[in-house]
């Protein structure tokens, strides 16, 4: 649907007019009205205004979660052989979610207007992501659509099992850091105020820790506008700047070099592409199209930009085991199957052995990264308190010592 436009003109005779007229450019539009003997003074593109359900949209996304369930149960209807625009109706009257709703009633118009339904996702790539539709494209050429959507349920499946793994491994250390910082806020703005009094009252020169704990607990209580607003300043900008290519590149390799935690985002990037890749492989999808969309779905904009060389280094001819065995980012176990797979003509078949070894490192780092962080935690929670406590206590043992 072309854009409507907002126009102000005069006519002949000297007369103010104005309008709205459909084109696919403001200079159309200037020669529709020249040609209708119109002298235009301005055009400007017409804001359709939002409806206030459309700023929320994001509570009504749809999810890979979604995906799954949706992708099953229209396995089982096309299995069953129903028709394509049966099984969409079917599947819209069932979901719950509006979103979905609304791109399916479309996607059903469009199937039944001609179009393959590759295709119709296509046309909603905010709903069904590029891997989604080249799946169904490869199962309608191949006559298994109905095995593909399954297969696609399950990788979805599993992406979900895996963000939920790593939520969980980040859930602790997110709480018991909140909790130190608060803990800290309120000993310096109420516990320690009440002890300035008594600290004055003993005339003698205060310890070190003491005199650092009342100047925080001071500036805290003055400037603690300044500060959040610095704060608020500072997190607004790096939400910025990881909108970015260049800040999501940053932040992703960032990520990678976290103690602990970089092993874990390494092992989800690899099992990621080792998955995302074997499945594409097994229903027909060739090479250089696989890797194309296995950039999109790594998670990582390192390991995305690294799959992007390797896909060109594949195209010149280079095989893709020789091509990734150049960087650190995949184990040479990865790239020995690869190499084994390249060899036997099935490549699908051993990554998909690495992908099921790869989700048990996830799930073994998990439980590590638990086990590992909680007495880090632990340990920086009663360091933090611990010294607030004990610059608090040391004054007290000196005046004791002088009524001594």
């Amino acid at each position: 649907m072309a854009p409507v436009f907002e126009y102000q003109a005069r006519s002949k005779s000297g007369k103010k007019v104005n309008g709205t007229i459909s084109a696919d450019e403001p200079s159309l539009v200037a020669s529709q009205l020249k040609e209708q003997g119109y002298y235009v003074t301005s055009v400007d593109q017409k804001v359709e205004k939002k409806d206030v359900g459309e700023y929320f949209s994001f509570l009504n996304r749809v999810t890979i979660n979604d995906l799954a369930v949706f992708s099953q149960q229209f396995s089982v209807l096309i299995n069953a052989g129903i028709s394509l625009v049966d099984a969409i109706e079917l599947l819209n009257d069932q979901t719950n979610n509006k979103k979905l709703q609304e791109v399916l009633r479309e996607v059903q118009e469009e199937v039944e207007t001609g179009s393959s339904l590759s295709d119709a996702f296509k046309n909603h790539s905010d709903v069904f992501p590029p891997l989604y539709y080249q799946l169904i494209k490869a199962g309608e050429a191949g006559g298994r659509l109905d095995t593909v959507l399954a297969n696609l349920a399950e990788h979805y499946e599993r992406q979900e099992e895996l963000k939920n793994k790593v939520k969980s491994a980040m859930y602790y250390p997110v709480v018991v850091l909140i909790i130190a910082v608060l803990a800290v806020i309120g000993m310096l703005m109420f516990i320690v105020p009440q002890f300035v009094g008594m600290f004055a009252d003993m005339g003698a020169e205060l310890p070190l820790p003491t005199r650092i704990l009342l100047m925080l607990s001071n500036f805290l209580q003055n400037y603690w506008w300044l500060l959040g607003g610095i704060l608020a300043v500072i997190i607004f900008a790096l939400l910025q700047y990881n909108k970015t290519a260049k800040g999501k590149l940053f932040f992703d390799s960032l990520k990678l070099k976290i103690p602990i935690m970089g092993i874990l985002f390494k092992k989800i990037a690899i099992s990621r592409f080792s998955g995302t890749l074997s499945m594409l492989l097994n229903s027909g999808v060739d090479l250089l199209a696989g890797l194309g969309i296995v950039e999109e779905v790594v998670g990582n904009d390192v390991y995305s930009q690294f799959i992007t060389e390797s896909r060109i280094k594949v195209r010149d001819g280079e095989s893709l085991s020789a091509s990734i065995e150049k960087d650190d980012l995949f184990p040479n176990m990865v790239v020995h199957m690869l190499r084994i797979g390249e060899e036997t003509g099935q490549i699908d078949q051993l990554l998909q052995k690495v992908t099921d070894f790869y989700d048990r490192e996830v799930e073994s780092a998990v439980e590590g990264s638990i086990s590992m962080i909680e007495p880090l935690m632990i340990v920086m929670l009663a360091i933090v308190v611990g010294s607030a406590v004990i610059a608090i206590v040391l004054p007290m043992f000196d005046m004791f010592q002088h009524i001594q």
